[in-house]
């Protein structure tokens, strides 16, 4: 160890060893401890025994237990004997780790050595008073015409003004702009996720027009590529995941869930508004109960079923609709009152009421009945009247039922009255089986099992039995009266759903169970037959088991022989939904109740709340979002906290700026892009390379990169480092990762080999073979494609910000993989 480093390590120990002899400094070994672990029951948000600590003057005031600090004492101070407690019953604070003892040494010194504070120290501001809670409003673009000869070339929109505007005020002088081919690679990267072509390439180099950046801007912007692109990103941060459990069980997510990714593609390809994203997430259900397309959208609200906990399910509802669409940890007010931001444990249970009925069910899909291949997961509410309590400390076993809760928004968000009003569902969302692609499916496919049956007959060999030629008989006659039951069925629900007391309903609901009876009689007929003939071929050792199965297709024939003399008028409707398991805790008969004809509205409304434009959070929520992916860092940097226990934004006028203009652009993704890929911010060089600075070594001279030397005569550029070596001020671009999924997809694409091919169900992770597009790859808790796990892939249970690692298996892969 270096005589200097031993004399700094001494020193930093010194001042770690706070000793009564010391002067205490009050803001930082006090306040800023008892700000850290005390304002949050003692401050301004909460009183607790009416005691407050966020100014020396309160905690000497007191509360009901009288002074908390009595200057020139720290015996006498109630304060110091509740953090110093030994008993957890005792020790403030209650939660968490006891105080470390040399903050707990501090404040005693501070104490004995009187207390001293500024004499003007404020309190803690009001709550609802910070910067994300407050309305929006257009900021003046900063005028910056007085230097507009220096920065004519470095202004191409407002953005641009807002940078240039902190490069000033913090003395930092920009990198200038990257040469065109950089620049088209990182565009082409950040809109669709591939690398250029070199005709792209060559085309854009040999384009000198003054809009040719444009033109590649909106070359991209239209791709279908681009929706491909920034649906992962949004998936990240929507949480998608396809369905996993155990075996073919599902116990989280749905089966099929796949169609709302391909919802998300297909949105963000048609720019639909960020809002209308968010309305058809929450309540396509409500608001679109017969449109199958916005439908598909509700599978936000199916990713998030957990099969034997339905209170865990809900939390990561209320939880992540709060953090991805509202950048607030609603989930820290599950067992108590948020510590820092102004709502309560009864209004974290208040949003939750706004989800309490709702439940995940699978419809049918044009062309498919198997709702096992296939079938469109979404949500629909089922429990109308689900009350919500309160769990005492957040033990959903231990719920408060004295006061059910309605639901509400928190109050210093509510801005105006979104009443909840119940909906009236059309006839096809209560009676799935009434949609018209539904009866036609099973038409059509009654339809292909008469002609198989047919084909079967006629393709009979030229040597067989009597009985081998009247098993095809009775499997065409089965065939036949399938297709007469699905049609008869279609015909009574049809009529019944029109007039359910009329004579005809009551007519067509007769022939409807009469075909169904034939129907059964027919099928059992047909099995009793095959296992006669399966006797009579089965060998010696396998006679038993298959005599076994010819009595019990006896029996099961004697039963349809009997209930073909019913005179019931009771009849299946065709198949069009299977709701699946709420919780462990739900019974089979309320898994068949009939789907309610009414939904409550609650989730419409709470959608209105969210993509309200007065909202302040939403549209800074998404933008943020949006800065953070083509910047590699976001302007708030606590992407799903915009609270007050968040960081601040690095540039609050450009954030509300972009958040208006959002809004005013009719929620317009792509003219945020536009705005900022086509700015001079954007284009500028990610190099730290510093023009002029130079250093030698040895007989070497050699260019400095990051944190260079101070030469003779710096550099502008040189005092941007240092000033600024985090790059919080954007006066270089940001170099950013490739995530695994465009690594994966750029290597098949410049090979020639990627497969352009959008949409459908997901790729199982053991396919090898597959060049699709890696957002296509199964992606689930469970299973994970073993490249993309490799390169540190989205994680399915939360993702705002993807982990970065640097390890040797991710070289190996490139060197060594298949792929």
């Amino acid at each position: 160890m270096t005589r200097a480093l031993m004399i700094i390590c001494v020193a930093l120990l010194s001042r770690a060893i706070v000793t009564a002899d010391d002067t205490v400094n009050y803001q930082t070994q006090v306040r800023h401890v008892l700000q850290q672990r005390c304002f949050a029951c003692h401050g301004v948000l909460k009183q607790e025994s009416g005691l407050r600590l966020d100014t020396a003057a309160s905690a000497i005031r007191g509360g009901d237990g009288g002074a908390a600090i009595v200057p020139g004492d720290s015996t006498a101070s109630g304060l110091v004997r509740k953090i110093s407690a030994t008993e957890l019953s005792e020790r403030m604070p209650p939660e968490g780790e006891a105080l470390k003892p040399d903050e707990i040494a501090a404040i005693r010194n501070w104490i004995d050595q009187g207390a001293q504070a500024p004499a003007d120290e404020q309190p803690e501001s009001d709550p609802r008073a910070h910067w994300s809670f407050q309305p929006l409003v257009r900021p003046d673009v900063p005028d910056l015409r007085p230097q507009i000869e220096n920065q004519k070339s470095k202004i191409k929109n407002s953005i641009d003004a807002f940078i240039a505007a902190a490069h000033q005020q913090h003395g930092l002088i920009p990198q200038p702009e990257a040469d065109k081919r950089t620049w088209l690679r990182r565009v082409s990267i950040d809109l669709i996720g591939l690398p250029p072509t070199l005709a792209e390439q060559e085309e854009f180099l040999a384009d000198e027009s003054s809009d040719a950046h444009d033109k590649v801007v909106t070359r991209l912007l239209a791709s279908p590529h681009y929706g491909e692109r920034w649906g992962r990103h949004w998936m990240d941060i929507w949480r998608y995941s396809d369905w996993w459990g155990l075996g073919a069980e599902v116990r989280n997510s749905q089966k099929h869930i796949w169609h709302w990714r391909d919802w998300i593609i297909e949105s963000l390809n048609a720019d639909k508004g960020y809002d209308q994203m968010l309305r058809e997430m929450l309540a396509a259900d409500e608001l679109y109960p017969n449109d199958l397309d916005r439908l598909r959208a509700s599978g936000f609200l199916a990713r998030q079923y957990f099969k034997f906990n339905r209170t865990s399910w809900l939390d990561e509802t209320v939880e992540h609709t709060a953090k991805s669409m509202l950048g607030l940890t609603f989930n820290c007010a599950k067992c108590h009152d948020h510590k820092y931001d102004p709502f309560s444990q009864v209004e974290y249970y208040q949003m939750r009421a706004f989800f309490e009925p709702y439940q995940i069910r699978t419809d049918v899909v044009p062309g498919e009945t198997d709702l096992e291949k296939d079938g469109l997961p979404r949500a629909f509410d089922c429990n109308l009247d689900a009350p919500t309590y309160v769990h005492i400390r957040g033990d959903d076993r231990n719920p408060d039922q004295n006061r059910a809760l309605s639901a509400v928004v928190p109050a210093f968000l509510s801005f105006d009255e979104f009443p909840v009003e119940p909906v009236q569902l059309p006839m096809e969302a209560s009676q799935p089986h009434m949609r018209a692609h539904v009866v036609d499916s099973h038409v059509k496919a009654a339809e292909a099992e008469v002609a198989a049956a047919v084909a079967a007959a006629v393709q009979l060999p030229p040597i067989h039995s009597q009985l081998e030629l009247r098993v095809a008989e009775l499997a065409l006659e089965r065939a036949d009266l399938n297709l007469s039951a699905v049609k008869a069925r279609a015909a009574a629900a049809r009529v019944k759903a029109d007039s359910p007391d009329s004579e005809h309903a009551r007519n067509l609901a007769m022939v409807a169970a009469r075909a169904e009876r034939l129907l059964a009689f027919a099928k059992a007929e047909e099995a009793a037959v095959r296992a006669e003939l399966a006797v009579l071929q089965s060998e010696p050792d396998k006679k038993t088991a298959a005599e076994k199965s010819l009595a019990e297709a006896r029996v099961t024939l004697e039963s349809a022989v009997a209930a073909l003399e019913s005179k019931s008028a009771d009849y299946t409707p065709l198949a069009g939904a299977l709701k699946t398991v709420e919780s462990n805790l739900e019974t089979e008969e309320s898994r068949r109740k009939p789907f309610p004809t009414t939904s409550t509205g609650r989730r419409t409304a709470l959608a209105n709340w969210i993509t309200d434009p007065r909202h302040p959070l939403p549209a800074r929520v998404a933008v943020n979002h949006l800065w953070s992916r083509h910047f590699g860092k976001a302007l708030v940097p606590t992407l799903f906290d915009f609270g007050r226990k968040g960081a601040k934004p690095s540039h609050p006028e450009l954030l509300d700026w972009l958040a208006v203009e959002f809004i005013e652009s009719g929620w317009s993704m792509k003219h945020i892009h536009r705005l900022i890929v086509t700015s001079a911010t954007y284009r500028m060089t990610s190099s730290a390379r510093i023009e002029g600075a130079t250093r030698r070594e040895g007989d070497k001279e050699t260019s400095s990169l990051s944190s260079p030397p101070l030469p003779v005569s710096p550099s502008p550029s040189l005092s941007s480092v240092f000033a600024d070596p985090d790059n919080r001020f954007y006066w270089r671009m940001n170099p950013t990762r490739m995530e695994a999924q465009v690594v994966r997809d750029s290597l098949l694409h410049l090979a020639g080999e990627l497969d352009l091919t959008m949409s459908g169900p997901s790729i199982p992770v053991s396919d090898a073979t597959s060049r699709r597009r890696s957002l296509y790859f199964v992606h689930s808790h469970n299973e994970h494609q073993t490249f993309l796990s490799i390169f540190d892939d989205a994680s399915v249970l939360e993702c705002y910000r993807r982990s970065e690692s640097i390890v040797p298996q991710q070289a190996l892969a490139l060197e060594n993989s298949s792929l």
